[in-house]
């Protein structure tokens, strides 16, 4: 992985352990399309690895929406539960 896709995974995975200490049960980033992606169809570069690390940091994806940015480059926002255990 490059070093700007391994800067934008950790930051965001920082961000979701930092919503654990702080107590919350529901965390939703934004993931942008980075400026090189090609194209085509397949994988969003970063997206799967940054999703990944939330879901390694305690995190289970709930909901996912998907828009466009200003430029039309997709972006997308997944939202994240921490459930309670009964």
């Amino acid at each position: 992985m490059g070093f700007i896709k391994d800067a934008k995974r950790d930051a965001v995975v920082q961000e979701a352990r930092r919503a654990i200490e702080e107590g919350r049960t529901v965390f939703a980033p934004r993931l942008n399309t980075p400026m090189s992606q090609h194209g085509m169809s397949g994988s969003i570069a970063g997206w799967a690895e940054m999703i990944e690390g939330i879901e390694s940091a305690g995190w289970t994806m709930s909901d996912w929406s998907v828009s466009t940015d200003q430029k039309g480059r997709p972006e997308a926002y997944p939202l994240f539960r921490i459930y309670a255990d009964d």
